[in-house]
């Protein structure tokens, strides 16, 4: 309901916008993967004609794609072959190839490292400044919003709560507006390890040859632990050889005791859940009610003699959605209809079903 304008023309809601006034980069990618890189970036472009020839969109596509940093990437490459923060920097080029009057971008730089992230914001200044590009931005990451925009808006549960110049803004200003209360905050301890405590995990001489190198780790029960690097520096493939995705090498213990999983199911029986970086392609069962994918882990637990239990589903999934703020009315609902963040939440929440010893 209500009303959109476009540069003083009225838009009639319910029907689609022309791409040349208004594109929007989804924070869930909508590459096709079996196609090229450049009918990727030309996909639904209301200039191709009738019959699509590529080479009068070579140069064009060229262009917009070494903005955006992806000079190494060649025009005929399947999209399928890029990593993630590649294919989402298409998802970028595809909306600014459109030449559009306004860029709405969904969480664009979820999945891209610093250096990707500055390649964007420059190609977004660019279209400001040259072109008058209106953009619109979602973001989540605070340090974003002061380099970049010049208003912000903060919504909360679907309400407007505020509306303001960045100029104007602190950080905890607009921290408060996004929760609602004010910021609490504490001292940081240089260490959280207890005397006497023995490690949950410990790694040893952990290693898979090529991706990362011979690591040493332990870490206690109750233990939260962060693993920073850029995008390639093997952190995301460590995390992946503890859940047996990858044959790493070395000792692998868990309370003490050898565990060195051959694949995802054996890092379950073992107490390891995996949540992943994907979470549409190996996170979560898109098509699936949400209160299924909430219990998908833990059939055994719901089921009996092969048949799911109605009840126990239901009890087992209201738990989950409550511990981690998802409504349980929405239980019966596909995850498809939930908002990027919300399907995080019912991966995180399967994981968590399980009950288990590392996270």
């Amino acid at each position: 309901e209500g009303e959109l304008g476009i540069g003083g023309m009225m838009v009639e809601l319910g029907t689609p916008v022309d791409p040349a006034l208004l594109s929007i980069v989804h924070q869930e990618l909508s590459i096709i993967p079996h196609l090229s890189v450049l009918d990727n970036v030309m996909l639904g472009a209301r200039d191709v004609g009738r019959i699509y020839r590529r080479s009068p969109f070579r140069t064009h596509v060229r262009e917009v794609l070494n903005s955006v940093g992806l000079e190494h990437v060649p025009l005929e490459a399947l999209a399928e072959t890029l990593p993630l923060a590649e294919r989402q920097l298409i998802e970028i080029a595809r909306g600014i190839a459109r030449g559009a009057r306004v860029l709405l971008l969904d969480e664009p730089t979820a999945t891209l490292s610093d250096g990707e992230i500055e390649k964007v914001f420059a190609v977004m200044r660019r279209l400001k400044a040259e072109q008058g590009t209106t953009i619109v931005i979602i973001s989540h990451r605070l340090n974003e919003i002061f380099a970049l925009t010049d208003r912000v808006t903060v919504l909360r549960s679907g309400q407007h709560v505020m509306t303001a110049k960045t100029a104007e803004l602190t950080n905890a200003r607009l921290v408060e507006a996004m929760i609602g209360h004010e910021l609490q905050t504490g001292e940081i301890a240089p260490s959280h390890a207890r005397e006497g405590v023995a490690p949950r995990l410990s790694l040893s001489g952990w290693s898979l040859p090529g991706r990362f190198a011979s690591l040493d780790l332990d870490v206690q029960p109750g233990q939260i632990v962060s693993l920073v690097g850029q995008l390639g520096s093997g952190a995301d493939t460590l995390l992946e050889s503890l859940a047996g995705l990858h044959p790493a090498r070395g000792k692998l213990a868990l309370d003490g005791k050898a565990a060195t999983p051959r694949g995802i199911a054996e890092a379950y029986a073992a107490g390891i859940a995996y949540v992943s970086e994907d979470r549409a392609k190996q996170g979560v069962f898109l098509e699936a009610a949400i209160g299924t994918n909430l219990v998908s882990q833990i059939l055994d637990r719901v089921s009996q003699k092969g048949w799911m239990l109605t009840a126990a589903v239901r009890d087992h999934a209201t738990q989950l959605a409550q511990n981690f703020a998802i409504d349980p009315a929405r239980l019966p609902h596909d995850v498809s209809t939930l908002s990027g963040g919300n399907q995080q939440k019912v991966s995180l929440g399967k994981a968590a079903a399980l009950g288990p010893r590392l996270l």
